[in-house]
C-alpha cells in the first residue's frame, strides 16, 4: 500500500507539472497571435513621409515669342494709268527716288494738242455763258438758255480736267520716298493702261509680321516694345502698331505688325525673324522640371501637402523654360511642395511631411 500510495503522489506531480506547461504554453500561442494583429494596425496606421519644401512666388517678367517676317513698310507696283510709248526713262533699279519724282515719259502724241482745244473752248463758253446773262437782265434770254449754256460749261471743264490728268499721266511720279526695285517696262515698248512699269519699296522702316495664338493674344497690346532678333544674331528694336480684330479662320492666331526702324536701309525685307515682346510681370514659381507630374487627365502640375497634411495636386501654366527649371503660374502664393516621394501619393492623401531647408 505504501508503494501504491507513492506512485500515485508522482503520478499527480507529473500531472500537475504537465497542467502548468501546458497552461504556460497556451499564454505563448495568445501572446504569438495577438502580437501581430497589433503590428499590421500600427503599419495601417503609419502615414507615408515624403519630403517637403516652402517655395513663394516671385515677379516673373515673361516675354512671347513669336516666329515671323520682316516685309517693306510701303510696297507698291506703279501702273500705266494711260497708254503710250515709253520715250524716256528717268530711273533705273535700285536707284533711291524722291516722293514727286518722275520716273519715265511716254509720248504725249496729240494731247498738247487736244489739251489747247479743250481751253479754247472753254473760254469761247465762258464768254456766251458771261454774254446770256448780261441779256437776261433784259429779257431777251429764256432762263432755259442760260441753263443749257451753264451746263455746256461745266461739260467742257469736266473734259479739260480729264485731258490734263491724261497728260499728267505720260509722267508717272514717285508716291513716296523709296527703293526702285524692279522695273517692268523697257525704253520704247508701247504700254496699255494698267500695265505695271516699276516696284517700289520703301526700307527706311521695316513691318516686322507674325501671327499669335488666340489663347496669349489678350496679354499683348499696341505700342508695346518688341525686340527681333535676326538668324545671323543680330538685333532690331521696334514697336507694336497693329493686331488684328478677326483670327485666322484656318489657324485660329490673329496677326500682329511692329514698326521697325531701318535707316541705314539694310536689305532684311523678306527675311525671318523672332520676335521677343515683353508681358507685363506676374507672380510665378521657378521650380525644377524634375518636379512637374501629370494627373490622370494628363494635364501638367505639381504635388505640395495643405494645411490638413493632404496631397494637393494644382495644374499649372508653363510660362517659360530652361535647362535648370521652368517659370510656373496657376499656384498659391506660397506652397508646401513635395521634393521626394511624390511618384508614391496621389491627391487626397494624407502623408507625413518632412521639412527641407529651402536650396
Amino acid at each position: 500500500m505504501p508503494a501504491k500510495k507513492a506512485l500515485s503522489s508522482l503520478l499527480a506531480l507529473a500531472l500537475f507539472v504537465l497542467l502548468i506547461i501546458w497552461l504556460a504554453s497556451g499564454d505563448f500561442l495568445a501572446s504569438e497571435t495577438t502580437a501581430p494583429e497589433q503590428s499590421i494596425q500600427n503599419k495601417t496606421n503609419e502615414l507615408m513621409r515624403v519630403e517637403t519644401q516652402w517655395v513663394e512666388a516671385k515677379l516673373f517678367n515673361p516675354v512671347e515669342t513669336l516666329q515671323g517676317q520682316l516685309q517693306p513698310w510701303q510696297q507698291v507696283n506703279l501702273l500705266a494709268e494711260t497708254s503710250g510709248r515709253v520715250t524716256q526713262l528717268f530711273a533705273k533699279e535700285g536707284q533711291q527716288v524722291k516722293q514727286g519724282s518722275k520716273l519715265l515719259q511716254l509720248a504725249e502724241d496729240n494731247r498738247p494738242a487736244q489739251l489747247a482745244r479743250l481751253r479754247a473752248e472753254r473760254a469761247n463758253r465762258a464768254a456766251d455763258l458771261k454774254a446770256a446773262e448780261r441779256l437776261q437782265a433784259t429779257n431777251l434770254v429764256s432762263e432755259n438758255e442760260l441753263l443749257r449754256l451753264k451746263s455746256s460749261l461745266l461739260q467742257i471743264e469736266a473734259d479739260l480736267k480729264a485731258a490734263e490728268l491724261d497728260l499728267a499721266n505720260t509722267r508717272p511720279q514717285a508716291p513716296f520716298d523709296g527703293l526702285l526695285e524692279k522695273r517692268h517696262v523697257e525704253l520704247g515698248e508701247f504700254v496699255q493702261a494698267g500695265k505695271p512699269l516699276f516696284t517700289l519699296l520703301n526700307i527706311n522702316q521695316l513691318k516686322a509680321i507674325a501671327q499669335i495664338p488666340q489663347q496669349k493674344v489678350a496679354s499683348i497690346q499696341e505700342d508695346q516694345p518688341v525686340t527681333l532678333e535676326l538668324l545671323d544674331g543680330r538685333e532690331l528694336t521696334g514697336k507694336i502698331t497693329l493686331i488684328a480684330s478677326l483670327a485666322n479662320a484656318s489657324t485660329r492666331t490673329y496677326q500682329l505688325e511692329a514698326l521697325v526702324d531701318n535707316p541705314k536701309q539694310l536689305r532684311l525685307a523678306g527675311a525671318s525673324v523672332t520676335l521677343a515682346i515683353q508681358r507685363a510681370s506676374l507672380p510665378a514659381h521657378y521650380l525644377s522640371l524634375a518636379r512637374l507630374s501629370l494627373d490622370k487627365q494628363g494635364r501638367l502640375g505639381v504635388k505640395h501637402v495643405n494645411d490638413q497634411q493632404q496631397v494637393v495636386f494644382t495644374p499649372v501654366e508653363l510660362l517659360s523654360s530652361d535647362t535648370n527649371g521652368a517659370w510656373l503660374g496657376g499656384l498659391p502664393e506660397k506652397i508646401q511642395l513635395i521634393t521626394l516621394g511624390g511618384g508614391f501619393v496621389e491627391p487626397g492623401d494624407k502623408v507625413l511631411p518632412v521639412l527641407q531647408e529651402s536650396r
